[in-house]
């Protein structure tokens, strides 16, 4: 069992984060498909040079010349990538210490999908969706009766479970609004009213995700240790480009940054991103991290692991 996981990178995330994709080959036995999602040349070229140096590492190229929303991305790799095995994901700001297969292996042996990835910012409440919730987010993980709701951030699915769901709930891996709804089967919207999940928004993956419920195909959710996912390393540096005037089409921007309900968490989640892209770049001018402000304990330990293996994993990007 060795799936081929696509890692999606967007504009001006490269530099950064593709110093953390050799340590997944050094990790871990499955190979890793780096994806330029709206990356110029430039990234593109430096994403080839980082598969160069390692066996298990090939570079896709969306060649959407802007970058694209996730659900978006997911669906057109679900759709190149048809006759693999296995249809898989992951963020790209995603650091891992150890081997993270094993755990996923074993739980891939026993359901059609298995997701993974909670942020570290995030904390017990963060995923659990409540009826109060208009919005199933990234971080929700479960409804408050206990239903699977999957994860954006990282996945992998059976292919025949995927090609099995998909047309017969009408549902892709794509993001989802309340006027998309009309979309889906019948049977599949009534499967969604019974357990008062009929809301406004629906981040990437969600509803495919309870697509399998519904066909009585079953997934997992899991946390893993040795996995560290900072959880809006992407979003960031594309809210700093929707800043500077350089993220062209509003319809896309929307799509990534708007949201349907006041999340409790962001204040939390863009704090930790703050900290980190701010300790990347001073490490980057100065060779040290900047390490304000702290967090609780553990959350700070690993905060600076990730700032430590940034610093040693420089001459991935440079050499």
């Amino acid at each position: 069992m060795t799936p081929t996981v696509n890692v999606i990178y967007i504009r001006g995330t490269v530099a950064a984060l593709g110093r953390f994709a050799p340590l997944l080959t050094t990790h871990t036995p499955w190979t890793y498909r780096l994806v330029a999602n709206g990356c110029p040349p430039d990234e593109v070229a430096l994403l080839h040079h980082i598969a160069a140096q390692h066996e298990h590492l090939t570079v896709h190229d969306l060649s959407t010349g802007e970058v694209i929303p996730l659900g978006k991305a997911l669906c057109q790799l679900a759709d190149t990538f048809a006759h693999e095995e296995f249809f898989a994901f992951m963020d790209s700001d995603i650091v891992v210490t150890a081997d993270i297969t094993g755990d996923l292996t074993t739980l891939l042996e026993r359901h059609d999908a298995v997701f993974t990835g909670t942020p570290i910012w995030a904390q017990p409440e963060d995923t659990i969706l409540t009826r109060a919730h208009r919005e199933v987010c990234g971080p929700h993980t479960h409804t408050k009766d206990g239903l699977l709701l999957g994860g954006s951030y990282a996945g992998i699915c059976h292919r025949t479970a995927l090609d099995d769901v998909r047309p017969r709930c009408h549902v892709t891996a794509d993001k989802y609004t309340a006027a998309d709804l009309a979309t889906l089967t019948p049977g599949f919207r009534g499967f969604l009213a019974d357990h008062q999940l009929l809301r406004d928004d629906y981040t990437p993956m969600k509803l495919l995700t309870l697509a399998f419920a519904y066909t009585g195909h079953t997934a997992a959710y899991t946390d893993i240790d040795a996995l560290h996912h900072i959880g809006g390393f992407s979003m960031t540096t594309y809210q700093q480009q929707l800043d500077a005037g350089t993220a062209a089409d509003p319809a896309t921007a929307a799509e990534i940054i708007d949201f349907a309900d006041t999340r409790r968490h962001m204040a939390r989640k863009r704090a930790v991103c703050a900290r980190i892209t701010g300790s990347f770049a001073a490490i980057d001018t100065t060779g040290r991290p900047r390490r304000v402000p702290t967090f609780p304990p553990d959350l700070e330990q690993r905060i600076r692991l990730i700032e430590d293996l940034y610093a040693r994993h420089a001459p991935t990007v440079t050499s």
